[in-house]
């Protein structure tokens, strides 16, 4: 039986698709207004910290109040130099912009106007029409938690990369080479790109809708392509092939657990999946079996969303996502039931273990 959750998100995402036809002769006369009209739309906010070569802008779209992990990342990144450039999608209370003043070097509030990618795009522009000279930019938003630990080393990996695009995560499960992306939620520019006349008509060019699937299908998924056929190179920590290969280090008894947990997960492979658990004996035969299916990509399908044991304990992933749907609220619970948040930063375990009460 399909679960309430996926019938739901596949309603939800055909809604979507026709609802995005209009869009694409509404968003070209929409982004020249709001281009046109933008000092009446947007407002910055000087912050306290220096400015610094090296830039973030971290998208947050938090309308009931500042989150205590959205200033642990502000942190992260004033520890490493980094000069925060927060961009709110949504207005800013009097005492959440004075506290976020002492972490930010710039804040900009916008509507909510084109998502994500609306709020990368003035953050960026604002950066490029002031003229502000950049060795590395970092572009992520609040839809993940991060970093988990203290030690996190992404940050150091993306500035220490040669590459022009770095980002955490390659989504390669699509159809056709052009459609393989860096996944938005965290992705690194360095001098060379962002000093370009292609970075900057990129930006200024980009479709802008308030229909999510567009913004996936416009925005996210295009850039890497457009960036990397033009000769800008691009490097990534993970490819979704990284958690079905983590597979192969755990013992069987931990591989039975984690079939257990992609069995709810991927309903799509559950029958295939479920022949694992009708033995109880895990001998090297039963894990012949399962290795069979983790060389056929059967657990490629999701990367932030595998189990724990794979994400954490394996991959040492420094993030996690927020999403409330009930296949993320099933990883936070193996999280916690594992106990593989220990080693969080108190104000990340601790949001994470409220997160699903709300």
């Amino acid at each position: 039986m399909i679960p309430a959750w996926k019938i739901k998100r596949e309603l939800k995402r055909i809604v979507m698709q026709i609802a995005s036809i209009p869009w694409f002769a509404i968003s070209p006369i929409a982004k020249r207004h709001y281009d046109r009209k933008k000092e009446q739309y947007i407002t910055v906010t000087e912050g306290r910290l220096p400015y610094s070569t090296d830039v973030a802008i971290l998208l947050i779209f938090q309308p009931s109040g500042l989150l205590d992990s959205t200033f642990h990342t502000l942190d992260h990144f004033k520890a490493r130099g980094i000069a925060p450039l927060v961009v709110s999608n949504a207005p800013l209370s009097e005492s959440d912009k004075s506290r976020l003043s002492h972490y930010a070097w710039r804040i900009i509030e916008r509507p909510n106007f084109g998502y994500d990618f609306g709020g990368y795009r003035d953050g960026i522009l604002y950066l490029l029409d002031a003229g502000h000279e950049l060795t590395h930019l970092y572009v992520m938003n609040d839809s993940i938690w991060f970093p988990l630990e203290d030690d996190s080393d992404l940050i150091d990996e993306a500035r220490q990369t040669d590459a022009d695009l770095f980002g955490f995560t390659l989504n390669n499960r699509v159809r056709g080479d052009h459609r393989r992306h860096i996944q938005s939620y965290f992705f690194a520019f360095g001098g060379k790109l962002v000093g370009s006349a292609d970075f900057e008509a990129h930006w200024r060019g980009l479709f802008l809708t308030n229909n999510k699937n567009l913004v996936v299908r416009r925005c996210e998924i295009p850039m890497t392509e457009e960036f990397r056929s033009r000769g800008y190179s691009v490097k990534f920590r993970h490819t979704y092939a990284d958690g079905a290969e983590a597979l192969k280090a755990l013992d069987n008894a931990t591989l039975k657990r984690i079939i257990e947990y992609q069995i709810r997960v991927d309903t799509g492979s559950a029958p295939r999946l479920e022949r694992h658990l009708k033995t109880d004996t895990l001998d090297d035969a039963w894990r012949a079996g399962v290795m069979e299916d983790v060389e056929r990509g059967i657990f490629e399908k999701y990367f932030l969303v595998m189990h724990p044991e794979v994400l954490i304990r394996q991959l040492h992933s420094p993030l996690l996502k927020k999403d409330r749907q009930e296949i993320y609220q099933l990883q936070r619970r193996e999280l916690i039931s594992c106990g593989l948040d220990e080693n969080f930063a108190d104000v990340v375990r601790d949001e994470i273990r409220r997160w699903d009460a709300k």
